[in-house]
């Protein structure tokens, strides 16, 4: 992989914005987030059943846990392990210690995945659940290998490309403003697992579908969940646009509903030395 140009300061300033913006965002929906994130959470049982039995570090990072919905579960499934809580929201994290999700042996750490304040080889899992789409692969894997030990585990469930394209079609019919994040795909995901030291990473990607039975109700379900932030997007959408927008959604109406596609990675890597 051809090494990364150096980030201009202009660029970086952008992209601190926009994170803080992501924070902001995510942290808006902390109260809903646990009951209308009904695929994340069944993406992140299913992370769960892939826990090892044991960890070379008796340390794990649940790294963008929003609620910290699977607290209870991680700490049944490895009893023995010091567990921290990152999110770059505040707001979630104080929401999943006013769930009572949050103890002495899994504590909150307000962070950014890209920069985390941990020592080097610390930790023995690193866990992350739909929370990295926002980050740049290369740069958020080169993190967690940094600080996973010899032997650690990353476990991780990202939404690709290709998710909510239903959404963005009919958006595009419309206008070519942006209203649905880019996102990247399974090769990005790849070769940043390469370029980390995850030479044998396991990659699995699975398409998964939603069916609701209007616009409204998939605008309300991402609102809800945090995500309908669009990088890059300004202003409000106009009613026109809008009305349009769900005309050429409704074409694609099936008997089941409107579908709203996922397309989901699994990754389990193991960090070798």
């Amino acid at each position: 992989m051809p090494a990364r140009p150096p980030i201009s300061s202009a660029r970086s300033n952008d992209r601190h914005h926009d994170k803080r913006t992501v924070s902001q965002h995510f942290g808006r929906a902390a109260r809903s987030y646990d009951e209308h994130a009904m695929l994340q959470l069944a993406v992140g049982r299913s992370l769960v059943q892939r826990l090892p039995d044991s960890l070379p570090v008796k340390h794990a990072l649940d790294l963008g846990c929003a609620t910290a919905p699977f607290a209870r579960a991680q700490q049944q499934a490895l009893p023995d392990v010091q567990w921290q809580a990152v999110d770059l929201s505040a707001a979630m994290l104080a929401e999943a210690a006013e769930r009572g999700r949050l103890d002495g042996t899994y504590q909150p750490l307000c962070a950014d995945a890209e920069n985390l304040p941990l020592p080097a080889a610390s930790q023995g899992l690193v866990f992350s659940c739909f929370a990295l789409q926002w980050c740049d692969p290369l740069r958020v894997m080169e993190e967690v290998s940094r600080v996973l030990a010899p032997g650690g585990r990353l476990l991780l469930a990202v939404p690709l490309s290709g998710s909510l394209r239903e959404l963005q079609t009919s958006w595009q019919r419309v206008n070519q403003h942006p209203h649905v994040n880019t996102l990247p795909s399974l090769s990005h995901w790849r070769d940043a697992a390469l370029s980390a030291g995850f030479a044998d990473a396991d990659l699995q990607q699975q398409v998964m579908v939603e069916y609701y039975d209007s616009v409204k109700a998939i605008a309300r379900r991402l609102k809800a969940t945090g995500a309908d932030h669009v990088s890059g997007a300004s202003g409000l959408t106009g009613k026109n646009a809008w009305q349009a927008m769900v005309h050429e959604y409704e074409t694609l109406r099936t008997e089941q509903g409107l579908p709203l596609t996922w397309n989901v990675l699994f990754l389990d890597a193991e960090k070798t030395q």
